[in-house]
């Protein structure tokens, strides 16, 4: 089915325990203003289901269905059926390749992958590590489990004058994070994307309801700053930035502390940081 969302979409692709914000209406709607088209592929009620992005090429059209098919959790014969019918759909759209990534192990979606006709290929979300972690532990609790200095850390920022908020989808916020994002890819030599990019995305995810914004602050100046997903029953740690005033403040510790607070708040299992090596002793790791 493509057009129209259709009705309980977001619930079953977004927020069922495996849902992926990639995977919602919103984005949809982003992609759709870079020139793709989107389909919503029902397969089951209330899943498995699948956005599929599409594009045309001169040589043909292409697929994307990025960090799906989404499916319960241990569904093999619901996960089998919507690669199928996905498969299925490409053929009969004559499509030059279908790319599927969902959050999945190997051992979880080799077999399945395979029966459908599907083949290893490049990564599209290069993440190939994370730390998760359980917020069923109280918040001191919490705290307790991580390392002395990094307690130390998270309770020097207000020491230090640090405040955090939640900030708006308005263009002063969204702007003071650009500011910040972009200067910490120049530092960390990371690609970033223009204004009007991420002006696009954040504000859509965060009027959504979809995406927090939240800003780290000395005497109102912006020094810190971090994004988070609700996907599913986590909240994922997608994009964050420090200036040289916010790590001398630590100002992320703080920052970081209350993302975590705040999703445990919200009901969420898990939080997830996001990529890290693989290999932890490699200093050159581009996580």
């Amino acid at each position: 089915m493509n057009g129209a969302v259709p009705a309980g979409w977001d619930d079953a692709a977004a927020r069922s325990p495996r849902g992926h914000v990639l995977q919602s209406s919103a984005w949809a709607r982003i992609r759709e203003a870079q020139g793709w088209r989107a389909e919503y592929v029902r397969v089951g009620e209330p899943l498995p289901v699948a956005l599929v992005l599409w594009r045309a090429l001169p040589l043909g059209s292409i697929a994307y269905v990025p960090r799906g098919p989404i499916v319960a959790a241990g569904d093999a014969r619901g996960l089998a059926a919507a690669l199928g019918a996905l498969a299925a759909l490409a053929r009969a759209r004559g499509a030059l390749f279908l790319k599927v990534d969902p959050e999945l192990t190997p051992e979880e979606a080799a077999p399945a992958l395979a029966a459908a006709g599907f083949r290893r290929g490049p990564d599209v979300q290069p993440v190939l590590a994370t730390l998760v972690l359980d917020l069923a532990a109280d918040e001191e609790a919490l705290l307790a489990g991580c390392d002395k200095d990094t307690r130390w850390s998270v309770r020097q920022g207000p020491k230090r004058g640090v405040t955090v908020r939640e900030a708006t989808a308005g263009d002063d916020d969204l702007r003071a994070f650009h500011a910040l994002y972009a200067g910490t890819g120049a530092r960390a030599g990371f690609v970033t994307r223009t204004w009007a990019y991420y002006r696009l995305v954040w504000s859509t995810l965060i009027a959504a309801g979809l995406a927090t914004l939240r800003l780290a602050e000395i005497e109102g100046r912006a020094v810190a700053a971090a994004m988070t997903w609700r996907c599913g029953e986590r909240d994922l740690y997608m994009y964050g930035a420090t200036s040289a005033e916010g790590r001398r403040a630590l100002a992320a510790y703080a920052l970081q502390w209350e993302c975590i607070l705040a999703a445990k708040r919200r009901g969420a299992a898990r939080y997830d940081l996001g990529g890290v090596p693989v290999d932890l002793a490699r200093t050159d790791d581009p996580m």
